[in-house]
Order: C-alpha cells, then structure tokens, then sequence
C-alpha cells in the first residue's frame, strides 16, 4: 500500500486524480483536481458504482486554508470505521441521516433558547411593574423604585438575571432578611407588599392582548406569598385631636415659627373640607374649583381603581379660606402653586406640622409641663373622620366623603356626581360640629338638639342639587 506525499499531491495535474488505498475492504482516498483545486474525497465502492464523500479542499501552502494530508487521513480511516460498524447500511445514506438529525436537534435547540430568551427574568418583572405605576399615574412609583433600587438591584444582582418563574420564597426571604436585620422592619413589609404586587401584576400581563409579543412570565404562584408578613411592626393609627388641640392648631398656626399665609390655609382647607388628602388639594388647580356651585373637583390616584375624580361640597368656611389664598395666589396656576407652575411640596406640609410641635413643646417646658404628643396631617383626616360620626354621618357617606375606597365601575363612569347631595349632607352636619369645636362650644353631642340617626335618614337623600353647573373662578 503506496502512501502519497504532499508533493505528489500538490502537482497534480488540472482533473487529475490521485487515490491512496487504506486497506483491504476499507475503501481509499481520493484526491481530484478540479477547477485549479484539490479535492479530497474518501471513495468506497457499492457493488459497482464508486461512492465518493468530501472530505474537504487540499491544503497545499502553508498559509492556505484546507484539510492535510493527514487530516485528510484521519478522516477516511474514521469513515471507513464508521461504514463496517453500521454494514450493511450504507454509510452515505446513513451521514445523511445523521445530518438530518443533527440539525433537527440544532433547531429544537434554537427554538428553545428563543422562548427561554422570552421568559421574563425577575428583572424584567420588577420594570414590568415599575411600567404598570407609571402608566396607571401612581404616585407611589417613586418609592417603588427607590426600594427595588436599594433592596433588590444593589443589594442582590444575582437573583435580577434568574427567570421570574424561577424565583422562591427562599429568594424573597434572602431580600427582606437584611432589611429585617437592619431593624427597618416597616420597610420590610412595604419591599414585600411591593414584591408581592409585581409578581401580581406579571402574572396578569401574561395574558393581557397588549402585550402580544412581549417577554413572558409563566408564572405558576406568587413566591412573595408563603413570605410571612411581621404584623408587629406596624401598629395601627389612632391618634385622635382633642377638641382643644384642634381648636388651637386651626386658629393659630398662621405666624407659629414662620409659617406662612398659604401653608396654614391648607392645613386650614384640610379640616374644613372633611380631611380631604393633603396631596389632592395641593395639585388642584383654579379651573377645579366652581364657585358658583361650590364644589372642588380632586384627582384621585390612591387605589387600585385608577385614577378617578372626587367631587367634594365647599362650605362657606372653605370657600372663606381659599378666597384668602386666591388674594395672594390669584395670577398662579392653582391655590397651592409656586411660581414656577409647580405644586408646593408636600414636606412643606410636614414642616407646619413640625413647627407646630416645636412651639406647643417650647410652651409645654415654659409651663413645666409634660410635653405634648405630635400630630401629622394624617391625624388630622384621621380625626376629620371621626368629627363626622359625632356629627352623626353614617360610615359609608363619610367615606364617600374622604374618598375612602371608593372604586369600581359605576363610580368610574356614573359617579361624578350622583353622590353630592349626600356628601353636601354631611358636610353641613360635620360643618356644625367643626363650628362648635373652633368656638369651644363642644360639650356634649346632647347641645346639638338633633336626633342625627332621624335627621339623616329622612333628609340625606332628599337633598337636590339645585345649582347651576357653571364653573368659573
């Protein structure tokens, strides 16, 4: 058996051949120029015909590319390997077969990174539901994103590249553990509401017709759920304003430790309005307020019902107030509004109610007395609230007042004002008591003179609400 050298390949002639046996029964190598390039083929015979495989172009430099001559070897020995294994199929048709297979199982491999590649990670989930706040107008999306950034991304950014359906409650427990650990036990719970709210929200947007196309979450549970919630770490609120603290901060915060004429109105348009949210009546602009019909119209964005409008009756004491503030703010977009077109800031708020503090307590040590507990202006629709059943509102028309989950369909689309001869009702009751209480005239319920339970139920939705619409400033 003649082995060739690569000389003797390299000058072979233009449709020449050359064939270097490999063996009894094990076929040969065959080299064959064609059009100025040698071919290598491994050549066996079936019956009388010669079955040739490419093996590849000759590589005849150095610096050229192809197979050599012992590559080309190597690899006619490997099939004639292959061809007395598989005897008595033929080995060509049996290379086709394998070729078939092979890529059939590239493609399932193809089409199965491709939909894990569309399998949401935890990362997309958290933007998912940063996207959902955004869209849906929610104030809270700052917080949102201040927790995931601190808690989540900076803190574990192995667990954003895992797939949202591979997340456990052991991951979630490794996420709030530190916070826990760091004794911030409140923002425990609210990282864990917030966890447990995206996962919601992705679990929703798998099937939502929107997002056709987008990455999925296949979510088969929420892991956030199984994640026990420390109910000890937020107690409830129930500070109550007496009578006199009330009186006190509505008559005199004007002036207390630099605070200003319009940051005191709205502290003021807080208790006369029923303890509207504080945030709802810094946003409202001039063009929502109806004089004529006395009514503000608030944008309400707390809830899961979206944002949604909230009527409210203005009663001659806030209509008082907020003609005070329009003395001073009348060329401004809104009664709460800096020059600049933007709303005050609600820690400007914070700040009244803080000075407030500071001057009662500096009086308290004057007096050598204990000093008093702090109120915020949640303590403030806190104590609204509970006015307007001393006043003898029921429940339910006191929440439509507040705007206390008031959600749904019908509202959204029928409750505009359907509801303000209710809620003029009770103002006007919760206006007689505020009354009383400002001019220390509140002793018992008993001065009134009024059976409230008759008087409600026989008037409240009697009432018309008989003004024109017309809204101007």
């Amino acid at each position: 058996m003649t082995k060739l050298s690569h000389q003797v390949v390299v000058n072979l002639g233009e449709n020449k051949k050359l064939t270097e046996s490999l063996g009894r029964g094990s076929g040969a190598l065959l080299f064959w120029r064609e059009r100025g390039k040698v071919q290598c083929y491994f050549r066996y015979w079936r019956g009388k015909k010669p079955i040739l495989i490419l093996l590849g172009t000759y590589k005849e430099k150095q610096r050229s590319h192809g197979v050599s001559l012992q590559e080309c070897r190597d690899k006619a020995f490997e099939l004639a390997r292959t061809r007395r294994e598989i005897e008595p199929r033929d080995l060509k048709e049996h290379l086709a077969l394998e070729s078939q297979k092979a890529k059939v199982a590239h493609d399932a491999e193809i089409r199965q990174r491709e939909a894990e590649s569309r399998h949401g990670t935890f990362d997309d989930l958290l933007q998912n539901y940063i996207s959902q706040l955004k869209k849906d107008g929610k104030e809270s999306v700052a917080k949102v994103e201040q927790t995931f950034n601190k808690d989540v991304y900076k803190a574990h950014p192995s667990l954003l590249r895992k797939k949202a359906r591979e997340i456990t409650p052991d991951d979630i427990v490794d996420i709030l553990a530190p916070i826990h650990q760091r004794n911030a036990r409140v923002q425990s719970n609210r990282c864990r509401a917030s966890l447990h709210a995206a996962f919601q929200v992705g679990a929703a947007a798998d099937y939502d017709p929107a997002r056709r196309g987008e990455k999925r979450f296949h979510l088969a549970g929420n892991p956030v759920s199984l994640v026990k919630k420390d109910s000890t770490a937020e107690g409830a609120d129930d500070r109550i304003l007496a009578y006199d603290e009330l009186r006190d901060f509505y008559l005199y915060i004007e002036g207390i430790n630099k605070v200003g004429p319009i940051l005191a109105s709205l502290a003021r348009l807080m208790i006369a309005t029923g303890g509207q949210r504080p945030k709802r009546l810094i946003h409202a602009r001039w063009s929502d307020y109806d004089f004529m019909r006395r009514t503000l119209t608030l944008v309400e964005k707390k809830g899961t019902g979206g944002i949604r409008k909230h009527v409210i009756p203005l009663t001659a004491r806030a209509i008082r107030i907020i003609r005070y503030v329009q003395a001073h703010n009348g060329d401004l977009d809104g009664p709460f509004y800096t020059e600049k077109g933007r709303p005050v800031r609600l820690d400007s708020l914070k700040n009244v109610f803080d000075r407030w503090h500071e001057h009662r307590c500096e009086e308290a040590r004057q007096a050598g007395i204990t000093e008093p507990e702090k109120f915020t202006a949640r303590d403030i629709r806190r104590t609204a609230n509970y006015l307007l059943t001393d006043a003898g509102v029921r429940p339910e028309d006191s929440n439509l007042l507040q705007s206390h989950g008031h959600t749904g369909v019908v509202v959204k689309h029928y409750d505009r004002h359907h509801h303000l001869p209710t809620k003029r009702f009770a103002i006007r009751l919760y206006e007689k008591v505020l009354s009383r209480v400002i001019k220390n005239k509140m002793r018992i319920m008993q001065d009134l003179n009024v059976d409230w339970s008759y008087q409600y139920l026989n008037h409240a939705y009697s009432l018309a609400d008989t003004l024109p619409a017309t809204r101007h400033k």
